[in-house]
């Protein structure tokens, strides 16, 4: 959109111009009107246009002082001189000082409209290239560290002040097109980054330090679009200097997903230094991870998902950032695959990154919660299948690797390791199923082979029956055996031999 002054001292004309013009094309908006060249300079310190229209003959300060002046102020204003027949040479001055054309009066309507045309393409060429220029070094600067920017090519912003605003939708294309619209429409002045990521940054630029409405009003702009779906928009605070672009755009991120919390379709935040009391998702995990653990270990779902939803709510009510959330989500993966063998064969390990993936485009809480959790109970529930399917076959299992291997030592840890259960699962169904602890089943089962070595081994010394059992320690295995026969293996021996 090309912004114009007018400039004539008869207000006949200046209005007339300013509808014609107004008429013509929404492409063309009169932001000035002005009596005399002074009035002129004064509203370019103060506000932006890109074209002048200025008779020549005025008080005060006349059409050629103005344009001799905006040249050296503010040389990307383009002028265009008004003037009568007998006014030609101050015309032809007026070119040497750089106005863009002349026009004679009356205004030929299709010279002028011709001559604005073609500086509103010029306008939006001149801008496109600059922009493109400038998206590079803006990436540069947005990506790296504030004390490493004095390193990167100086990088000059429009005007002196900006923030960044990030925008998530459903509908990305459509918010690119509204973008690309509101880019002709005044008073917004911005540059679109692409940063490679799920949104889309914009970085505004402003003449003075803007307030919460200022900040608010490129989002408030897009709103008046069409947009299907969900729309979450965040901006940042205000910065001068561009090492802090960084900063700045951590913010919107920040401030773009506390929309995730809002009801509505459409959410605006700005970031507040309160956004950086985040919730210690560790410390609140730690407080819950015995309760998860014992309802994963024997795959009560329905307990471990009320665990989770108990831990979500605490981090809903302080509206934690998206990192905080994917951090509880992380933390709940990580101790499945502690606690069930069968969890990394199934789920791998970590976090999948392809869960990841659709947990950082969710755009609402709800979501985002549900698809996690969904998939979390979705593991569990393929674990609990399959331990059902394979039934008592994990204790069969045990029970004969302990039949097999009784004179070596019956590791916990191992023997849930083979029948990809928990060491505690494995010690609760084993009890549940057989009366007996693994350590009580161990110790029964090497008792009997002792009592048939001591019947049929004549030539065999009690230590070594003792250490042909597991029990190396002469002592320990007479006093055992002692409690659980109720004779030494030396009478029993000797018992057995006589009978």
């Amino acid at each position: 959109m090309l912004r114009i002054v007018i400039v004539d001292d008869e207000s006949s004309i200046r209005e007339g111009l300013a509808k014609m013009i107004g008429k013509e094309s929404d492409r063309f908006l009169i932001t000035g009107s002005f009596s005399n060249g002074q009035e002129a300079l004064d509203f370019a310190g103060v506000s932006e246009f890109d074209a002048v229209i200025t008779d020549i003959r005025m008080p005060l300060v006349d059409g050629l002082e103005l344009i001799q002046e905006l040249k050296r102020v503010r040389p990307e204003i383009r002028c265009i001189i008004m003037s009568g027949f007998t006014d030609f040479e101050y015309a032809r001055q007026a070119l040497r000082y750089s106005a863009v054309d002349y026009l004679l009066k009356p205004i030929n309507k299709k010279q002028l409209f011709g001559l604005l045309y073609h500086l509103d393409e010029e306008k939006e060429l001149t801008l496109g290239k600059e922009q493109q220029l400038r998206s590079g070094l803006l990436l540069s600067y947005l990506k790296s560290d504030p004390s490493l920017c004095d390193r990167l090519p100086e990088l000059i912003l429009p005007l002196p002040y900006f923030s960044v605003t990030v925008l998530k939708g459903s509908d990305m294309e459509a918010l690119r097109s509204s973008i690309a619209l509101l880019r002709r429409q005044p008073p917004c002045r911005f540059d679109t980054v692409d940063t490679g990521e799920r949104d889309i940054t914009l970085v505004s630029y402003y003449m003075e330090p803007p307030d919460a409405a200022d900040l608010g009003q490129l989002a408030a702009s897009l709103r008046k679009f069409p947009h299907p779906g969900m729309v979450m928009t965040g901006s940042s605070q205000c910065y001068r200097h561009p090492a802090e672009l960084g900063r700045a755009h951590r913010e919107a991120i920040t401030a773009c997903d506390r929309g995730m919390y809002e009801r509505e379709s459409w959410s605006y935040c700005c970031f507040t230094p309160v956004y950086e009391q985040e919730p210690d998702t560790t410390e609140l995990f730690a407080r819950n991870r015995e309760a998860l653990i014992q309802a994963v270990q024997v795959l009560n779902i329905p307990q471990a998902l009320r665990n989770l939803e108990l831990q979500f709510h605490e981090l809903e009510l302080a509206r934690a950032s998206r990192a905080s959330v994917l951090q509880l989500c992380r933390l709940a993966f990580e101790t499945a695959g502690a606690e069930l063998p069968e969890w990394g064969k199934i789920i791998g390990s970590g976090l999948p990154l392809q869960l990841v993936e659709y947990l950082l485009t969710c755009l609402k809480f709800h979501e985002l919660k549900g698809s996690f959790t969904e998939e979390f109970a979705q593991g569990l529930q393929q674990i609990r299948e399959g331990r059902l399917a394979q039934g008592g076959k994990s204790v069969e299992i045990v029970k004969k690797w302990i039949a097999e291997h009784y004179d070596q030592p019956a590791e916990l840890g191992h023997l849930a390791s083979m029948v990809y259960l928990t060491p505690s699962y494995l010690s609760k169904l084993f009890k549940h199923e057989t009366g007996l602890t693994i350590t009580d089943y161990l110790i029964e089962i090497r008792i009997r082979k002792a009592k048939q070595l001591l019947m049929q081994s004549a030539e065999l010394k009690i230590h070594e029956v003792g250490s042909e059992v597991g029990y190396p320690d002469p002592a320990y295995f007479n006093k055992l055996f002692k409690r659980i026969v109720g004779v030494t293996p030396n009478e029993y021996k000797r018992i057995s031999q006589s009978s």
